[in-house]
């Protein structure tokens, strides 16, 4: 009996198995858990599956592989991390798509992770309808009024899948003929990034306020980029002060990828709006490029750097809109390109191409902009890249004609050209403003003038075959445009889902005047800390408030305030109901610093690394110089290199503070190594020059508990004439 009981639960057991293998089969509904590997189509329970990622980006709790299956995740949360505030330490991969060809992955939530989604090798891959917002993001360290040169990103390597470094809401490698339509990924760092994929469809998609990227396309070629809505993919700028973009965009098209279609997408409020570069193939040999895409229809405004770079390739750049930005267009080195039928608005320069050749320039208007056209070229550039010795790079042969130019402030800027074609122009709300030199050979002007009718070249505007139904991607009359509204946060771009008090500006009696901006609403004043009098004590939105800074010489303002209105996604993506009470303050802290730094030259025997004996002598000894003030960035970039060698040089800085109980976030941005040390305790060390590969790996920073007057000193030393020092005191505030 005992073995007839046996032999009914093994046949039990198999029977369950084979039901569950069945149901899987059959499309059956199931429940998720850590290590699941689907291979057949299925839907998912729809829940929140929360598993925290793993410290390898090739690992994921959820691994899809097969052919024709179709995985309905049928809205359900794959959630790593739940330290939503912190996603600088989000790691691991939320699903990997690890083998199989005609996948479609649809209705999927991943959050909390480094990485959402992964896929490498898959052919006809299809995610749809998924939302991967709020995955990794670094914290970003410049301020409101001092840049930091260590959020700078570098996307120009990813054989070994660099990029990963970045994170991502979709990272796909060796994809070929996708389909990535209605997706969302915002509030992140990086968007959808391709690497070898090619014959792809990308539309429909809202990839908007990353840090990063929206889309990046490496090796990846013949796909079509349609009807995104890639809006503030940004970092690096404060409006007023500093506009550097440090290589984030809305569109990224590296190394080999040519024969590409982006058209209809908004792409602005990007560090650049579409930033192209030929590659490191390129640079090493001449050869190749980013060649053949076609940009078109595309609206690129509001850029702080370029609205469309183009650089070391040929592409035709046709009827988009580039308004308000450094460049319309920076074409270096470009050639063979076609520019043509594009709305150049209030740019500082609208076209900008050094070492260009064989390029038209047609039909395109211009209006307002400080300069219409430079063209240049520098003869004694050193040809120190294999680019520039096997390639002809001289500025010449350009076809500039049938264009309108309106109120421009100079029209042309040209120096070291020839064969410069300027013909059938026409120019109103001023004269024929040019900024020509003897440099300048061959150049002729026809027909340019106010009285000249342009004619329209229809052979420019291409055919396009799209079978797919496209989405109106560009912003709502309505939503806030300009370059005003980027809105840098310690998480990147401010998305207007949710109200903020932003600082306009803080006059010299210190009376600090604030935009109030979100959804609609009301807002009161719950309580305010380090300042007084405010102008109201309730209002709505859009409105404004100004309130009188205490006078202390520290700077530690906190007005919290009560909002209810719309429906508010807070920054780390929580969301309130409409009505619901939604807490949010206006914070500034500021330090007064007053710095000392004493500046040291070392050789070999003083070198920090092969004799820091000897370097800390030197270090305690007599300095070279000594400056000070009160913000340190600023005391090193006014020494930096001032009657002293740029290289093989040391400073020690040194300040006292006096600060509130509390938590606070360190952070040192350095070059090339440093110490910090708090009432003489070390407490960040970055002291190996051969860890800095990248721009981040010259931050470090440290949360650590601080009350009451405490003594600072940095140690910094460097052997090359990479010049930055930036120091970061701020409180540790906790979460509404």
């Amino acid at each position: 009996m005992k073995g007839l009981k046996n032999i009914g639960s093994f046949v039990f057991l198999l029977s369950c198995l084979f039901a569950a293998k069945l149901s899987l089969a059959q499309g059956g509904s199931i429940a998720l858990y850590k290590g699941i590997v689907i291979k057949h189509s299925v839907t998912v329970k729809k829940k929140i599956y929360h598993f925290e990622g793993a410290d390898s980006l090739y690992e994921a709790p959820i691994v899809i592989e097969g052919d024709n299956i179709t995985v309905d995740f049928n809205g359900a949360v794959v959630l790593g991390s739940t330290d939503a505030e912190n996603p600088d330490k989000f790691k691991g991969t939320g699903v990997i798509i690890k083998a199989g060809k005609n996948i479609v992955l649809k209705n999927l939530v991943v959050k909390g992770f480094k990485v959402g989604v992964m896929a490498r090798g898959i052919t006809a891959l299809k995610i749809i309808n998924g939302d991967f917002s709020y995955n990794f993001r670094q914290h970003l360290n410049s301020s409101r009024q001092t840049e930091d040169l260590a959020d700078w990103q570098s996307y120009h390597h990813n054989e070994k899948d660099e990029w990963l470094r970045f994170g991502a809401g979709i990272y796909l490698r060796d994809c070929d003929s996708i389909d990535i339509h209605n997706n969302t990924i915002t509030d992140g760092q990086c968007g959808l990034m391709m690497t070898n994929c090619n014959h792809g469809l990308v539309y429909n998609n809202n990839f908007s306020f990353n840090s990063g990227i929206g889309i990046g396309l490496y090796r990846s070629n013949r796909n079509q980029i349609l009807y995104n809505k890639l809006d503030w993919n940004v970092r690096g700028y404060s409006y007023g002060v500093y506009y550097r973009g440090q290589d984030s965009a809305g569109v990224l098209v590296f190394e080999q990828s040519g024969d590409n279609t982006f058209a209809w997408n908004s792409v602005t409020h990007s560090g650049d709006g579409f930033f192209l570069w030929a590659g490191q193939t390129t640079m090493d040999t001449g050869e190749g490029g980013c060649n053949d895409n076609l940009v078109f229809g595309n609206d690129f405004s509001y850029a702080p750097t370029n609205a469309v770079e183009i650089t070391f390739s040929r592409n035709k750049i046709i009827n988009n809109i580039l308004h308000d930005s450094w460049h319309g267009i920076w074409g270096g080195f470009s050639y063979n390109t076609i520019i043509a039928n594009n709305d150049f608005a209030g740019n500082l320069s609208a076209i900008a191409i050094e070492h260009g050749k064989d390029n038209i320039i047609a039909q395109n208007s211009f209006n307002n902009d400080k300069v219409g056209i430079e063209l240049w070229s520098n003869p004694k550039r050193v040809k120190d890249i294999g680019y520039l010795q096997k390639r002809d790079t001289r500025s010449m042969n350009y076809s500039i004609s049938d264009n309108s130019f309106k109120n421009e402030k100079n029209i042309f800027n040209i120096n070291n050209s020839t064969d410069i074609h300027i013909n059938n122009n026409l120019l109103s709300g001023g004269t024929l403003q040019q900024k020509l030199d003897s440099t300048v050979k061959n150049i002729d002007f026809d027909k340019t003038g106010d009285q000249v009718k342009p004619h329209t070249d229809s052979s420019f505007f291409p055919k396009l075959t799209l079978k797919v139904n496209g989405q109106d991607a560009m912003l709502s009359r309505d939503h806030p445009k300009g370059k005003k509204y980027i809105m840098m946060t310690d998480w990147g771009p401010y998305n207007f889902s949710y109200p903020i008090a932003w600082e306009e500006k803080t006059d010299s009696t210190g009376k600090v005047y604030l935009d109030m901006i979100g959804p609609a609403g009301k807002w009161k004043i719950l309580h305010i800390k380090g300042a007084s009098n405010p102008s109201a004590l309730s209002g709505e939105f859009p409105g404004k408030l100004a309130i009188q800074k205490d006078s202390t010489a520290l700077t530690d303002i906190d007005t919290e305030m009560e909002y209810k209105g719309e429906t508010v996604i807070s920054p780390f993506g929580i969301k309130y109901a409409k009505a619901a009470a939604y807490n949010f303050h206006y914070r500034k802290f500021e330090i007064p610093f007053k710095w000392q730094m004493k500046w040291f030259v070392f050789d070999t025997i003083g070198d920090p690394l092969k004799h820091p004996t000897q370097f800390e002598k030197l270090i305690g000894g007599t300095p070279v110089k000594t400056t000070g003030g009160t913000v340190l960035s600023k005391v090193f970039g006014l020494g930096f290199g001032k009657n002293i060698a740029r290289e093989k040089i040391a400073t020690v800085s040194e300040a006292g503070i006096d600060v509130p109980e509390g938590l606070y976030r360190i952070g040192i941005s350095a070059s090339e190594m440093t110490r910090v040390y708090v009432d003489g305790k070390l407490i960040i060390e970055n002291w190996d020059p051969a860890k800095l590969i990248y721009d981040a790996d010259y931050h470090r920073d440290i949360v650590m508990p601080l009350k009451g007057k405490h003594a600072i000193r940095i140690e910094q030393a460097q052997y090359g004439d990479y010049g930055m020092l930036n120091l970061m005191i701020q409180p540790v505030y906790k979460s509404n």
